[in-house]
């Protein structure tokens, strides 16, 4: 690692770097999904995510231009981003930081009826992002079917999963990705340098 810092740290990806396609193709058969995208922390992760289901919303889903909504579970971190901070429900993370982003709901973490009522309402949620495992709000660890519940209502709203796993993932809690532990697969991954995605 040292050797190759004190030769070239970071490329843009606006650049060719030679090393991009062999460390793409690794990580994608490492974890299973088509794509990744490199980032430089979890919070930009979260961000791409996020954007991502916009775009995908109005490009597949058919949701009306700038009515996408993306729903979060209170008690959840991603970041100091103002995206992260206007899907905060902890005062410390998102006082004084107003106004916040528009298109943002909350529901309790590990409620699935919550969660379907939000989806039931309102036809244009474009994603569910969601931890695993909850780090910030201490270490929560949800219901042994939440995580399957969360990937079937998805199926049935059409709306897409991100599994925020930058605390979680690369073998944190015994598994590759938390969400091994139940045998389920979000749509997305954000890990804290990349995430991955399936087309």
């Amino acid at each position: 690692m040292k050797e190759q810092a004190e030769t070239l740290t970071l490329t843009s990806r606006a650049f060719h770097n030679d090393q991009f396609g062999p460390y793409a193709e690794y990580i994608t058969k490492l974890f299973g999904y088509d794509k990744v995208l490199p980032m430089n922390s979890g919070v930009e992760a979260g961000e791409t995510a996020v954007k991502l289901a916009r775009k995908w919303a109005y490009e597949v889903k058919g949701v009306p231009a700038n009515q996408a909504t993306v729903v979060f579970a209170n008690q959840n971190f991603w970041g100091r981003s103002l995206a992260a901070v206007s899907s905060s429900t902890d005062p410390d993370c998102y006082n004084n930081f107003g106004p916040y982003m528009p298109g943002f709901k909350l529901v309790p973490y590990n409620d699935l009826s919550a969660l379907e009522a939000v989806f039931k309402q309102d036809p244009n949620v474009a994603a569910f992002m969601v931890e695993p495992i909850q780090g910030e709000a201490g270490v929560v660890v949800p219901h042994v079917d939440y995580l399957r519940g969360v990937r079937a209502l998805c199926d049935k709203y059409n709306v897409l999963w991100i599994s925020d796993e930058v605390q979680t993932g690369l073998c944190r809690t015994g598994k590759m990705l938390a969400v091994d532990h139940y045998n389920v697969r979000p749509d997305m991954v954000c890990l804290g340098t990349f995430y991955c995605t399936a087309s």
